[in-house]
């Protein structure tokens, strides 16, 4: 997920994660002060328990500005630390840039009502009186104020009530369970890190004839094929819209004519288009790939287009874990039957031996290619009635509750190998399907991802899978968006792309050419030479300290556990 919901996501995580502090410096306000003063306009009422105060928004302002503390906030500042406050006064001011086109249409979809159920639950009206209605009022009014934009002082002063309930008690339990995912996921990640040093000691002494791992030839470098891109489109299996597609054609000896050609798709996720993931289809075809790169309409940056202008009312409608399925079929179909391309290579391409590189909403598409899997609705129905536990890919997951609970047909027995990037999979698909694949998986985490948590998404449903050929990737220190590369055409403004990318995103797009290189050698051309970059020897000693990336072939629950209560 490419765009608003990834962005929305990361901005709260990011405003959450900072604010420990602001949760002590309310629990204090709570705490320190038991008797309840007059009400007055524009203020705060924070709420614990059987206390309650009230902070004027006005000096919650002028200590923005000039640091001065008035009333109660001068009475906190006696239980906190002058670091905590000084984080305070940041966070007051601290500006979310968003098209407030894109925030208004976002907060009406399903998947912006739950997420302001949830904000609603310790933000409220009244006492007992949810304020996701106000939550969106007020952002939205923030968001339109040119000058000082969406910042929590502004959406305070924006509260389309005059007071605003703020309970601490349920805020803090939510930054607890922020706080137990974060230390969690560190744990489980230094373990899968760990892990993966632990197995490259163990790998056996190589003969003296085989290459060492630094002295094999560096697939992150493109190779000598020349192509062709040509831009295409399938009609749909519903014959409703077209699937517009690029086709990459490598060119091959011409002495070997009708050598068989292997075929690649890459799929994007939710709200993203084609031109992120060029990199990536330019450097298989230069290894002698055919290579598709294409979007379903019905969930790509068509559809946001369409959310922005009013004529579609969800960022993904829950036809869409159809869609994106069926489309990769529908595109497969029309290839097969050898569109008219002025090439003559395009004969040689193999359609059906297929392997699929799916990022994020792209990755449930071909595990659920892969493994004819069914939708989950009875875990989706149980899951999303709670608050999801800070797992942000579930807003997306639950929009499939919204299908007709029945049998799916998704799979295609062409696709043949899969490398899944930050797929979101942990209900809508589940143990259920991703243990039944056969074929060969790997499965891509980002150790930073605040859409698809690594852990969840990920590394647990890593270890379903039973399959024997089967990888386990983490590219440390970054983002969701990691393996996409920053376009002109990008919505965010470049500092928050880089944000929701991580630190490095150029040796994760780095590591993924690597590894989409060898993983598809191996397992869809049949070349076990290629077989030694997928190692986790291999992977220790090309990774850099600041983008470290790390492979596990194998992995348990139990040493998942171990790690989390250790």
């Amino acid at each position: 997920m490419k765009y608003l919901s990834n962005a929305i996501a990361n901005f709260s995580s990011r405003l959450v994660s900072k604010s420990a502090a602001l949760m002590i410096l309310l629990s204090a306000i709570g705490l320190g002060i038991n008797a309840k003063p007059s009400e007055a306009a524009d203020t705060v009422n924070f709420r614990f328990n059987i206390f309650e105060v009230s902070v004027s928004v006005d000096d919650l302002e002028t200590f923005s500005k000039t640091g001065e503390l008035r009333g109660a906030l001068d009475m906190a500042s006696r239980y906190i630390s002058a670091s905590d406050m000084a984080t305070f006064r940041r966070i007051l001011t601290e500006r979310a840039d968003i098209s407030v086109v894109l925030l208004s249409r976002f907060l009406y979809t399903s998947q912006g009502e739950r997420a302001l159920d949830i904000l609603g639950d310790f933000i409220k009206t009244a006492p007992n009186l949810s304020g996701n209605r106000a939550i969106r009022a007020a952002a939205v009014l923030a968001t339109v104020d040119k000058q000082n934009g969406l910042s929590l002082l502004n959406f305070l002063r924006k509260f389309p009530t005059s007071d605003i309930y703020f309970d601490i008690q349920a805020g803090l339990q939510t930054v607890g369970e922020l706080s137990d995912l974060l230390q969690n996921t560190q744990k489980v990640v230094q373990m899968v890190n760990t892990e993966a040093t632990k197995q490259a000691a163990l790998t056996p002494t190589p003969s003296p004839s085989a290459p060492l791992p630094l002295q094999l030839p560096d697939l992150r470098n493109a190779a000598g094929s020349k192509w062709q891109r040509y831009s295409l489109t399938a009609p749909a299996l519903n014959g409703k819209y077209e699937i517009p597609f690029y086709l990459f054609v490598p060119q091959i000896n011409n002495a070997n004519l009708k050598t068989s050609i292997p075929a690649i798709v890459i799929y994007p996720g939710l709200s993203s288009s084609r031109e992120p993931l060029l990199y990536l289809a330019e450097h298989l075809a230069s290894y002698g790939f055919a290579v598709v790169l294409t979007v379903s309409p019905t969930s790509s940056a068509e559809q946001l287009d369409k959310l922005i202008i009013g004529a579609a009312s969800e960022i993904a409608p829950p036809e869409s874990f159809i869609d994106r399925p069926h489309d990769i079929t529908a595109v497969l179909n029309f290839l097969e039957k050898s569109p008219k391309v002025d090439n003559p290579y395009v004969a040689n391409i193999n359609w059906k031996n297929v392997g699929m590189i799916g990022h994020s909403f792209g990755g449930y598409a071909a595990l659920a290619l892969v493994s004819d899997a069914q939708i989950q609705s009875a875990d989706l129905a149980e899951v999303c009635q709670g608050k999801y536990k800070w797992n942000a890919s579930l807003l997306l997951q639950c929009v499939a509750l919204g299908l007709p609970n029945q049998t799916y047909k998704l799979g295609d027995p062409r696709i043949a190998a899969v490398i899944a990037v930050n797929p979101v999979t942990s209900h809508v698909l589940g143990k259920a399907a991703l243990s039944k694949i056969t074929s060969p998986i790997a499965i891509v985490g980002s150790s930073g991802d605040t859409f698809a948590p690594v852990v969840s998404e990920q590394i647990i449903p890593f270890t379903w899978l039973t399959t024997q050929n089967r990888y386990l990737v983490l590219f440390n220190k970054a983002g969701h968006t990691a393996v996409t590369a920053i376009t002109s055409g990008d919505r965010l403004s470049p500092e928050v792309s880089n944000a929701l990318a991580g630190a490095n995103p150029v040796a994760s797009q780095d590591y993924l050419k690597l590894l989409s290189v060898a993983f598809f050698k191996t397992h869809l051309v049949q070349e076990s030479s290629y077989a030694s970059y997928l190692t986790p020897e291999y992977f220790v000693n090309i990774s850099a300290p600041s983008a470290q990336a790390s492979l596990l072939r194998s992995l348990s629950m139990e040493q998942i556990d171990a790690a989390i209560t250790k």
